[in-house]
């Protein structure tokens, strides 16, 4: 979804980045399909105000990503970008021009200046792990996964483990709910217990870049052996 300032004249941008990223293969979310760039005032106007904001909020949320064209102010831009970012949401900000507010660079989880990089980033983006604006306190944070699974490559068996994260975060936390679904992608994958915890480590490492980080994963007992796993940075 490209978000930017429509009810102060600059629709015509939004359509040329949508069509720019059509092209490009992307599949973009369309908010003109019920268009109120033409409404001068919105006071005593209530109800159109629940209409589109319910259904800008809807867009945000079957979007993967969001992109904001960050060149001019924007209060519905704006409102969407937070929201979606402290869903755990990707957010690309697009500033080709300076940017007077801190607001756009803060929430984005990537700035980009040019249509070429803006294209780039959206075709390089992975997120294993979803991430959220830190706008909380300075602390630390522990998350434990009591059902990962994976494929011993030496047996060709299912491995059981209990995985801990810690962390000290600085500018973005987990959106732990996406843990879930990310873990789960181990399931039917080779691999040893050191490699998934280098695995685990490096994933939130990049996608954190905390003050620092500690991987610890606990696997069931295999030949009499229990194995603890430890990484920290």
């Amino acid at each position: 979804m490209v978000c930017g300032s429509i009810g102060y004249g600059h629709k015509e941008e939004i359509k040329r980045i949508q069509e720019i990223l059509r092209k490009e293969g992307f599949e973009v979310l369309d908010q003109f399909e019920h268009d109120y760039s033409h409404v001068e005032d919105f006071r005593n106007r209530e109800e159109l105000c629940r209409e589109i904001v319910r259904r800008d909020l809807e867009l945000c949320e079957k979007a993967d990503v969001i992109v904001l064209i960050a060149k001019h102010p924007s209060f519905g831009a704006m409102a969407e970008v937070v929201t979606s970012a402290m869903k755990g949401k990707p957010v690309v900000a697009f500033c080709p021009d300076k940017v007077k507010s801190p607001w756009p660079i803060y929430f984005a989880s990537k700035v980009v200046e040019s249509e070429e990089e803006l294209v780039r980033a959206l075709k390089e983006l992975k997120t294993p792990v979803r991430t959220i604006p830190n706008v909380y306190s300075d602390h630390e944070a522990e998350f434990t996964y009591t059902k990962f699974t994976c494929i011993c490559p030496v047996t060709g068996l299912r491995d059981k483990g209990i995985i801990k994260i810690r962390y000290k975060p600085k500018g973005r936390i987990l959106e732990y709910e996406s843990l879930d679904s990310y873990f789960k992608s181990f399931a039917d994958k080779k691999m040893h217990h050191e490699a998934v915890v280098c695995k685990v480590f490096n994933d939130i490492y990049q996608a954190l870049k905390p003050e620092w980080l500690e991987v610890v994963a606990e696997f069931e007992e295999r030949s009499g052996v229990k194995a603890v796993i430890r990484k920290r940075l």
